[in-house]
């Protein structure tokens, strides 16, 4: 269950990474305010460096309970901190999407407005 677990972390990072990327490299009058804007700039960059962090983080203890939970009893509670940062990722998922569809919809937006 565990490696799953970092598995699945892993691709969600993946999409991070490319939601990132988009996100860098959109160039439109509305990524520009994101971007820029002295609150929405460092409100957005706090909210892709947490769900980052929280990508990594939730790996991190998936592996590192992969090597301590070597009995079926799991005495150290090991079960307990995968649980509570899976908690942790679904919330940081939720963020992703709204972060994700904020960086879309202005993209397209701006997309919109750009004469053809």
């Amino acid at each position: 269950m565990y490696t799953t677990g970092a598995t699945v972390v892993a691709l969600v990072g993946s999409f991070v990474t490319a939601a990132i990327a988009q996100y860098a490299s959109a160039s439109g009058r509305r990524m520009r305010v994101l971007r820029t804007a002295p609150h929405l700039a460092s409100q957005f960059r706090r909210n892709w460096v947490s769900v980052l962090s929280a990508t990594l983080l939730i790996a991190g203890v998936c592996l590192l309970a992969t090597a301590l939970d070597t009995t079926e009893t799991d005495p150290g509670g090991v079960h307990w901190a995968v649980e509570g940062v899976l908690i942790l990722g679904a919330a940081r998922a939720y963020r992703l999407l709204w972060l994700f569809n904020a960086v879309i919809q202005a993209t397209d937006r701006d997309l919109a407005d750009s004469p053809h």
